[in-house]
């Protein structure tokens, strides 16, 4: 702000002369030289000056521009801490025109705030394919509040993409006064469009493992049933056990491989899901001969029940393949070879659960390896029930680590 611009502002009441006379008295008591490019600090002492020598409209007017100038002090700081590219806006004839810029604005973009302030918008972030009046319409949506996802051109010739959010107000006087922010979202589309391509060839994968691979092992599975009925030979049906078991551990792994392309890093909907219920019921799915599960477990989770159902599956699987003695151990004529247990973490139960057994545990230096594609202590196993775990616990947003049970042997801890 100018002398000229003070001048004019008490014009208006008491007149040029008086106004000129005034507003030069108190620039001189203050102190200021340069009168043509004064900071608003500096017109607010002046007007601070006027508003406590003069009386009436004079001081009337001094106090209003003084809280005015104040406020766009303050608006002016608020603006410059802002860490992304801001702009704020007038309207001539509904084109938005620059009256301020701040610092992650003149980054961005590539302009200085001299280079800026009192141009067109549309002539600093020219948008692809787009005319100035689309620009405008950007900011004049039928809501004065408007978030929206737009491509601008910088400076240098980049095209970024952003989010961006503005509010239109409409101040004393009639004029219409714009603030925009522009959030930098072009990394974040890149990587959307690399996590779509990888879906897409994840979906190829899948249609390949499915149709390609598990046609012709039914295939191989059917001939060998065949050969079993026709072949008299106790030689010839080692072999065909033989290759009934590979059959068996290969289709056991395309169904892991599958389950584990599916589902990927996406679960639904959270939802309170009974622990207990829920840990019975992915029981009664596993198949687990001479073991019993005991749920210390009460209390309600906000997770997808599908997914979570699928985590106490593999869990039970692990305990049920890892757990259960050899053939060669001696049974348990007391009680079961062994228990699964289920439990809740923390004094009160709300910082997760966990799943343990009382089997031989794990190897000792090995807690992490076990959540690795293809990693598995047992020549039966796939390898992938815990990575498929470790999946659907960092979906959720969840933490998994595996350690020692208080009985020595295995126990799973899912931790918020």
């Amino acid at each position: 702000m100018d002398r000229n611009e003070l001048v004019s502002k008490f014009a208006e009441t008491v007149g040029v002369e008086k106004a000129e006379s005034v507003v030069g008295a108190a620039i001189d008591a203050v102190g200021i030289e340069d009168h043509t490019s004064m900071t608003n600090t500096d017109a607010r002492d002046v007007c601070e000056v006027i508003q406590h020598e003069h009386d009436g409209y004079l001081a009337l007017v001094a106090g209003e521009l003084r809280v005015h100038l104040e406020a766009q002090g303050r608006f002016g700081a608020l603006l410059g801490n802002i860490p992304d590219p801001a702009v704020v806006v007038e309207f001539d004839k509904r084109e938005p025109r620059v009256t301020s810029v701040n610092e992650a604005f003149e980054t961005a973009f590539g302009y200085d705030r001299s280079e800026a302030v009192g141009r067109p918008l549309s002539d600093l972030v020219a948008a692809p394919g787009q005319t100035a009046g689309e620009i405008a319409e950007n900011w004049l949506q039928d809501s004065a509040h408007s978030e929206q996802e737009v491509e601008r051109v910088t400076a240098s010739g980049a095209v970024r993409t952003f989010l961006f959010r503005s509010v239109v107000v409409t101040r004393e006087g009639g004029g219409v006064e714009g603030y925009g922010v522009y959030t930098d979202i072009t990394e974040r589309k890149r990587r959307e469009q690399q996590l779509e391509h990888q879906n897409e060839r994840l979906d190829e994968f899948v249609s390949i493992v499915s149709h390609d691979l598990r046609n012709p092992l039914s295939v191989a599975a059917g001939h060998t049933e065949q050969l079993r009925a026709v072949v008299d030979d106790p030689a010839a049906s080692d072999h065909l056990d033989a290759l009934d078991r590979a059959h068996d551990r290969m289709g056991a792994l395309l169904e892991d491989l599958l389950e584990l392309a599916r589902q990927g890093q996406v679960v639904g909907q959270p939802e309170p899901v009974d622990l207990r219920s829920l840990a019975t019921e992915a029981w009664e799915q596993v198949d687990t001969d001479g073991v019993t599960l005991s749920v210390d477990a009460t209390t309600t989770v906000e997770a997808d029940p599908e997914r979570l159902q699928q985590l106490f599956e593999n869990l039970f699987r692990n305990a049920v393949e890892h757990g259960v003695p050899d053939e060669s151990a001696e049974p348990d004529s007391d009680g079961p070879e062994i228990t699964v247990t289920v439990g809740t973490l923390g004094p009160t139960g709300t910082d997760g659960f966990y799943v343990a057994d009382d089997g031989p545990g794990l190897p000792e230096g090995e807690y992490e390896q076990v959540f690795e594609h293809g990693y598995s202590t047992n020549p039966e196993g796939t390898g992938f029930g815990l990575s498929i775990v470790q999946n659907i616990v960092e979906a959720h947003g969840w933490h998994v680590t595996a350690t020692e049970s208080e009985s020595g042997g295995a126990q799973f801890e899912i931790r918020w």
